[in-house]
């Protein structure tokens, strides 16, 4: 059967404008009440409007597109559903880019999402060149960048306060009696790896404890990643009791490494991830971890962006930095007895 919006309006108790309305969000006022009417109605009948009309009445496409640097790490995952929801809600779909951290991708993808005149674009970069955010400025495509941070308000963006989550779980390993504690960091200088990293060093400074570069090594984004940073850090000859690893990912892997190493965690070594990703609380030990609004930083992110290109009234500040916090689980613990 081919549902219509009258059957849409039948169903929701509404006039057909007013499905109108909902749909394209605007642009007269409607209440909340009819829009989750309207809203449960089209659940309820698979209701689809038809979308070449509605970018012909709009004159623009109702398409988003969302580039992220890895579709392997459950963290932009996350992220993409919170995206989705929103713009699904809004009548708008997604094209997912996967740029694979390289820049030459995602200036692909930036092209062709012109070339497909998206409305607009959620970035989140895997590399620090700028070239996409004044690409797409240049395009004229409204852009919200994710978890990086700007300069100079090239594009808006929203982001997690890294630095706290830097500073929350070296202090949590300190207060446990750690004086000895190592940091995995990633190997591109990004915004918000460097401020976790600066969070890492705010929370030695302020306990009085020194800044150890042989504490400090390069790892990656991935499992294996951590598992040989970890064994790096091991093989010094006064080796930390602890690490801070830059995610969830490398953590797990410098996981891997301890057990294979034969150390128990947490009685011989502490670790603390960074993302909290679902994995972490399924690890043995469980993994405590710094937890970011994964799927909240999505739903903002489009929220912000559709309020863009709608001209809605968007937040008066157009970087916004979302809260943080330590989720302790079983692999902290007392700094082991020598």
């Amino acid at each position: 059967m081919n549902v219509t919006s009258s059957d849409v309006a039948r169903l929701a108790g509404v006039s057909r404008a007013t499905v109108s309305y909902v749909i394209n969000n605007g642009p007269r006022p409607f209440s909340e009440d009819a829009k989750a009417r309207v809203l449960e109605s089209i659940r309820q009948l698979g209701y689809q409007p038809n979308a070449v009309a509605r970018n012909l009445r709009l004159q623009r496409s109702s398409t988003l597109g969302l580039i992220v640097p890895d579709t392997h790490n459950p963290y932009f995952s996350e992220v993409g559903r919170g995206v989705e929801r929103v713009a699904f809600e809004n009548g708008y779909t997604v094209f997912l880019c996967h740029s694979g951290y390289k820049l030459d991708l995602e200036m692909q993808y930036v092209d062709m999402l012109h070339a497909q005149r998206v409305a607009g674009v959620i970035l989140i970069p895997g590399t620090a060149d700028f070239a996409p955010y004044q690409k797409l400025k240049e395009y004229g495509i409204r852009t919200v960048v994710i978890d990086r941070l700007v300069p100079d308000g090239i594009v808006p963006g929203l982001m997690a306060d890294n630095f706290h989550g830097g500073f929350l779980a070296t202090k949590h390993l300190i207060d446990l009696g750690h004086r000895r504690i190592g940091y995995i960091r990633r190997p591109v200088d990004l915004s918000h790896s460097r401020s976790r990293y600066e969070g890492y060093q705010a929370a030695l400074t302020e306990h009085g404890l020194p800044l150890d570069d042989t504490l400090v090594v390069i790892g990656g984004f991935i499992f294996e990643d951590g598992y040989h940073a970890l064994r790096e850090l091991l093989a010094l000859p006064e080796r930390p009791t602890a690490i801070v690893a830059y995610n969830d990912m490398m953590a797990i892997g410098a996981l891997r490494a301890l057990y294979e190493m034969g150390l128990h965690v947490p009685g011989d070594f502490s670790l603390v991830g960074f993302d909290d990703i679902a994995q972490a609380s399924y690890t043995c030990p469980s993994l405590t971890t710094i937890f970011l609004p994964k799927y909240e930083m999505g739903q903002h992110g489009a929220d912000l962006l559709i309020s863009l290109i709608e001209k809605r009234d968007p937040p008066p500040d157009l970087q916004i930095l979302l809260d943080v916090k330590l989720i302790i689980r079983e692999s902290t613990g007392p700094v082991p007895y020598k």
